[in-house]
């Protein structure tokens, strides 16, 4: 973040690179305070090479997909859904990766299972790959 503030500020003055230093270490303070409270760990890394491998092509799906729900009503399909990923990966990068397209948020975990909102009816390509689905 605070690389991100030095580069959009016009000029960079000691003042300001305190300020956003100060402040990115209070977010980065916080986060770990958060981190350790929930007791969440970023989990194994099974599945994760297919995930990133299906990521791109997820995200431009998805990036259709919501343009055409945007546009048209009668293409708007989805809801909630549980997902139960493949035995080893890790909940929270999955989630997290998962959240990070246009076509599905995660809204709750409990004991393996992840709570999705969805985009579409079907499963992505990134979704497949988490659950280990081979269609």
């Amino acid at each position: 973040m605070l690389l991100l503030n030095t580069v959009l500020i016009s000029s960079v003055t000691p003042l300001e690179v305190a300020v956003g230093g100060g402040i990115a270490l209070l977010g980065a303070v916080g986060a770990l305070a958060v981190r350790r409270a929930s007791g969440a760990a970023p989990g194994g890394g099974a599945r994760l090479a297919h995930a990133l491998w299906a990521f791109p092509r997820t995200l431009l799906a998805d990036t259709g997909r919501l343009a055409l729900a945007v546009l048209s009503p009668r293409h708007r399909h989805g809801g909630f859904r549980t997902v139960r990923f493949a035995p080893g990966t890790g909940t929270a990068w999955a989630a997290a990766l998962l959240s990070s397209t246009p076509g599905a948020i995660a809204v709750d975990a409990q004991d393996g299972d992840l709570s999705v909102h969805t985009l579409g009816d079907e499963p992505s390509a990134l979704e497949r790959a988490l659950t280990g689905d081979a269609r």
